[in-house]
């Protein structure tokens, strides 16, 4: 024991200072519960984001550098000179293969040096022979990835003797109107029009309208459907309903009757954050059943599949029901109201076209291929005044490609600005089809 007062202080200090720097228990305790939660959070994360990459992250990431590939014809011609011919049963000459292709080309050409000025040709009024060639050749062909024969009698391109050329006519009045209707009339609009392609994709018949995920993701329930009515109010009477959902309907068909049967009750006012409400609404006095529920949700998911988005592409996670565009609201806040409008405006256009199908001159069938002959899966045929009709829906355009700056464009979406016409007579998209404008 050392002696004086300086050395009785140093004798206290001593096990007072060694007795601070060791942790209590309860700081033993608190340190290893955070190390044990950061461990926790490091393997939960590590453990979601190599599910992640199973399931999802690849086919994602594959689908976004396919997006951001513009589409070109020249896929569309290879696409055709590829394939060895084929054997038509009605009539016409073969349409694919590198003969097929090099027979219409010279043909076409040959017509154009004959007939330099028109014939018979309806809807690109106004355009030269050459201009006409170079267009279809290119961007209808390329698009439907079919040779000239498909539509055409090669030694008459005037004549319109082969129905296949009716359907194609009026198909490119649908893309005119479907312009005009609908997409430059899009919120935010970028300038990207659809063209023959943005439904083909080098495909002429038994177009996809719902994704392979998405099929398999819907469960075989079957549950009442309840439709809104004008007013927003749920029509509960099976008298009232349309008779394809009277009584228990398969989830399926529910999803299929919403897609194809959307309105808007209450249109949307920036002034009123109640507006815009549509079919699938779920905000109303009273709230809906659950069943209900169940098919807003699966609708929103074959969306979601279809755009290859995530929910809050189109909403504001905090607030689902807000179209959020108040001019001072932020930039992220406008981004999902403009969104949630064009995703409202696309199921008007599906709704249109199931509507107006027959007016365009598609061809019917008697009965739904099946995928073994070529069709596609059963989802994709819709049955209109007793005979069934391949129609379009949101994947059959937009095949799930969203480009790595989030913006959901159908891969096959043209944009006259991207080549300016010029003195060659360079014509990407006829102004007669892009809906006037």
């Amino acid at each position: 024991m050392p002696y004086g007062a300086a050395g009785l202080l140093t004798w206290i200090q001593e096990p007072l200072m060694q007795s601070s720097t060791r942790p209590s228990d309860r700081q033993m305790a608190i340190f290893v519960s955070v190390a044990v939660g950061i461990v926790v959070a490091v393997v939960t994360t590590a453990t979601f984001w190599w599910v992640y990459e199973l399931s999802l992250g690849g086919e994602l990431r594959a689908s976004a550098a396919a997006a951001s590939i513009p589409w070109s014809p020249s896929d569309g011609i290879q696409a055709i000179t590829d394939l060895g011919p084929n054997t038509p049963t009605d009539g016409r000459e073969p349409w694919l293969g590198l003969e097929a292709w090099t027979t219409g080309v010279q043909a076409g050409q040959s017509w154009v040096e004959e007939f330099p000025n028109t014939v018979n040709v309806q809807v690109l009024v106004g355009m030269s022979s050459a201009q006409i060639w170079t267009y279809m050749q290119q961007y209808v062909s390329g698009g439907l990835g079919v040779g000239c024969q498909y539509c055409h009698n090669v030694n008459n391109f005037a004549s319109d003797e082969i129905p296949q050329k009716i359907a194609a006519r009026n198909m490119l009045r649908l893309v005119n109107d479907v312009n005009a209707e609908f997409i430059v009339d899009l919120p935010n609009w970028r300038g990207n029009y659809v063209q023959c392609a943005t439904c083909h994709n080098n495909q002429p018949v038994n177009l996809e309208a719902f994704g392979e995920q998405f099929v398999k993701s819907v469960p075989p329930i079957a549950l009442q459907v309840n439709p809104l009515d004008e007013n927003g109010a749920p029509i509960l009477d099976p008298a009232q309903k349309p008779e394809e959902i009277r009584g228990l309907v398969p989830l399926k068909e529910a999803i299929i009757y919403y897609i194809y049967n959307y309105q808007v009750w209450l249109p949307y006012d920036v002034a009123d954050s109640e507006s815009g409400r549509g079919s699938l609404a779920l905000t109303y006095e009273g709230g809906r059943s659950q069943e209900q529920v169940t098919i807003n949700q699966n609708v929103m998911n074959y969306q979601s599949w279809s755009l290859g988005v995530g929910c809050t592409y189109c909403h504001n996670s905090r607030d689902f029901t807000a179209y959020e565009l108040n001019p001072a609201s932020t930039i992220s806040n406008a981004f999902y109201g403009y969104n949630k409008l064009k995703a409202q405006q696309m199921l008007l256009l599906t709704t249109w076209l199931q509507d107006n199908w027959l007016d365009y001159g598609a061809l019917p069938k008697d009965t739904i291929p099946s995928l073994i002959e070529g069709g596609a899966t059963e989802w994709s045929y819709q049955l209109i005044e007793g005979q069934y009709y391949n129609l379009p829906a949101c994947y059959t355009c937009h095949q799930s490609y969203n480009n790595a700056d989030n913006v959901a464009i159908p891969p096959a979406a043209i944009n006259q600005a991207a080549i300016p016409e010029g003195d060659a007579g360079v014509v990407v998209l006829p102004p007669q089809l892009r809906g006037g404008q």
